[in-house]
């Protein structure tokens, strides 16, 4: 597959480029004493990244990495997790329903399995199916920092790291104060945030909660959201002890979610995550222990179970109306009440950094346990006195163990990982290259390598029911990853800052899991592929002044060796083969802010549309959005109106799920001393 460009694409592209060109060549540049024109190079917005063995400066990193703060994120308008990560290099957020109420991760390509999730050092896993690792119980105006890692980081991070990691920052302010927001816009869309900090200089808390309701943007997409979150975090001579639970409850219409063939499905889940950490330096070495335990529950009904929709009968039938489920879906006479799952993840993890002479020593274990009950998922139970029937467990062990050496202008990490568990043992090599091209460190080449692995989820081994069918006899998936690129930052002048970063990469899938409906069949299946390789390059530029006016664009272009001919791929396969991401934010006055998003993107294969009865190809999608605010009374109140999908463009980023068309929402936040 050739990677290629609209012309009217490339000229967007080009011209962003040419123009923040532009923009150096006519400000002031800097003049040395011989009279030549220079760009001095600078050190940007330093941001310690903490996604791998060692702490670094964001520009001595060696992998392809964004960092999101606080004030980006509330900027934006934001009002879910998944808003914030839409716009962001080289993430493919693949949304069902609105704002976030199902939604896939991905980065460069990979499934929604293949993408570690990190919460403030700990690794979060979501057993029974990636689907639900983003049930996250905390909203944006809680989160401190997100750090997006690109490219397979198994070694280091963990199990399911293959084509990225997502690690996000929260915990309690070290001020007092409260804060309480009002939300309203399009779909009925209605949503209230009320958080509060308090404590002590050395004992700090946090609790934070919001609901968020909408009547949907067309038939069986209404959604009822709440969140809820403590923290507290405690200093003292013993060293640093963090403690956090949140909660995330989701009950949503969740038409043509997962299947065509039966549309009105609806689904609710409840999760509760929660880890205690321990932190302390003792001498030359950093040590960081946590213990953790996440639970998620999930009623998932085939057939939407309310007035209204289909209601059970003394017989064992689902009606609507006048239709019995088998009569209104034909072929599902074998339905007989919701699909059940109650997960359970806990574990034990901790790192240490020794800095010494010789460089810096990491160490890393995580002992987890990942178990499931259910009535669909796993191996009978013979107590049958419960909903559920069934039931999978499992056990891994990871220890990894690097070194990062430096010398002059070079630095060099070299890891070593092993993973262990039902499989058997998985041998995980790593390593991360950094060259200086300045003394200042602000001009760099990076490159890495590693392997990456995944373990197969319940649901791709054991689901078998309405025309999907999963394989106990399938395989880890891995991957041997490589990257190289180039950084640095420049100053054209004392109030302009320019930022630029070029990568290539390549990833090599072995065993790639995915479900596929093969042509002629009506079952989709649970499978591990043959062999893929994904290669592509990344740009991004930054170009920002002293006053907070931004402006950032970022291309990704990427192909694979294989294609889906022959069966419909769902996840491998259907990867963002062009994004281009632009991002501008405009101080106008006084407070007043506008920030402006613009995302082209052309998503590799397609679906299956039962009314056409044959497969479509993904629709590329333009997507503009923008936020206007504006800070009054010394910052204690803000005001904001959003507009999304101003072009009111039709989208499906999964199947024959179509996302809502334009969307206006404004909302009030109270800050409080």
């Amino acid at each position: 597959m050739k990677i290629k460009l609209s012309a009217s694409l490339r000229l967007v592209f080009f011209g962003a480029v040419i123009a923040s060109k532009f923009l150096i060549i006519s400000c002031s540049a800097q003049t040395d004493t011989s009279g030549i024109e220079t760009l001095k190079l600078v050190e940007i917005s330093e941001a310690v990244v903490s996604s791998g063995p060692t702490l670094l400066k964001l520009s001595e990193s060696p992998r392809s990495i964004s960092i999101i703060n606080s004030k980006e994120i509330i900027q934006s308008g934001a009002t879910s997790i998944s808003e914030v990560l839409e716009y962001v290099f080289g993430v493919d957020l693949r949304q069902r329903g609105l704002l976030g109420v199902q939604s896939d991760l991905s980065v460069r390509g990979g499934s929604f399995e293949q993408t570690a999730l990190v919460i403030n050092g700990v690794r979060i896993s979501a057993p029974q199916t990636g689907h639900h690792l983003m049930n996250l119980g905390f909203d944006p105006e809680d989160v401190t920092k997100i750090e997006v890692v690109r490219g397979g980081s198994s070694p280091f991070i963990g199990t399911g790291a293959m084509s990225g990691a997502i690690q996000f920052i929260t915990g309690p302010s070290s001020t007092d104060g409260a804060l309480v927001s009002f939300e309203s816009g399009s779909f009925g869309w209605l949503r209230a945030k009320a958080r509060v900090d308090f404590g002590s200089d050395n004992f700090r808390h946090r609790i934070s909660l919001s609901r968020a309701t909408t009547t949907g943007y067309k038939e069986n997409t209404d959604a009822k959201m709440n969140l809820a979150s403590y923290y507290s975090a405690w200093k003292g001579d013993a060293g640093s002890i963090k403690y956090q639970l949140t909660m995330s409850a989701k009950a949503f219409g969740a038409q043509d979610f997962y299947t065509t063939y039966y549309p009105t499905q609806y689904e609710e889940t409840r999760t509760f995550q929660s880890q205690l950490s321990w932190a302390k330096k003792i001498g030359g070495v950093k040590f960081f222990t946590a213990v953790h335990m996440r639970t998620n529950k999930d009623r998932f009904e085939l057939f939407r179970e309310s007035e209204g929709y289909f209601e059970p009968t003394q017989d064992g039938f689902f009606v609507m109306e006048l239709d019995t489920a088998a009569l209104y879906a034909p072929g599902a006479s074998w339905y007989h009440g919701p699909n059940r799952h109650l997960s359970l993840t806990k574990g034990f993890m901790g790192n240490m950094i020794y800095k010494n002479s010789l460089g810096e020593t990491a160490f890393r274990f995580d002992l987890r346990n990942e178990g499931i009950q259910s009535n669909v998922l796993g191996s009978d139970l013979t107590d049958l006195d419960t909903v559920y029937t069934k039931s999978a467990d499992r056990n891994t062990a990871e220890l990894a163990i690097s070194h990062r050496l430096e010398s002059g202008r070079f630095a060099a990490t070299m890891i070593i990982a092993i993973m262990s568990g039902g499989y058997g043992t998985y041998f995980l090599p790593g390593t991360d290259l950094t060259m200086k091209l300045t003394e200042e460190g602000d001009a760099i080449i990076f490159a890495s390598g590693n392997r990456s692995v995944r373990q197969p989820s319940f649901t791709d081994m054991y689901y078998n029911i309405g025309g999907a069918q999963g394989s106990i006899d399938l395989y880890p998936e891995w991957a041997d990853n490589f990257e190289a690129g180039i950084r640095f930052s420049v100053s054209p002048s004392e109030n302009l800052r320019l930022r630029l970063e070029q990568t290539g990469f390549v990833r090599q899938g072995h065993n790639l899991i995915d479900w596929v409906r093969f042509a002629g069949d009506d079952t989709t299946r649970a499978t591990n592929l043959r062999d893929v390789t994904f290669a592509g390059m990344e740009t991004s530029l930054i170009l920002s002044d002293n006053k907070s006016n931004s402006i950032s664009v970022a291309y990704t272009a990427m192909k694979a060796s294989e294609f889906s001919s022959g069966f419909e791929s769902n996840y491998v396969l259907d990867f963002l083969r062009h994004k281009l991401d632009v991002k501008g934010h405009i101080v106008i006055y006084g407070g007043l802010d506008l920030s402006l998003r613009y995302t082209m993107q052309d998503r590799e294969g397609g679906y299956y549309d039962p009314v056409e009865g044959a497969e479509k190809e993904f629709i590329p999608m333009n997507l503009f959005s923008s936020t206007l605010s504006i800070n009054i009374l010394d910052d204690k109140l803000k005001a904001h109106v959003r507009v999304d999908n101003i072009l009111d463009v039709e989208l499906v980023d999964i199947g024959n799920v179509k996302l809502p068309g334009r969307m206006l929402r404004a909302g009030l936040t109270f800050v409080f001393d």
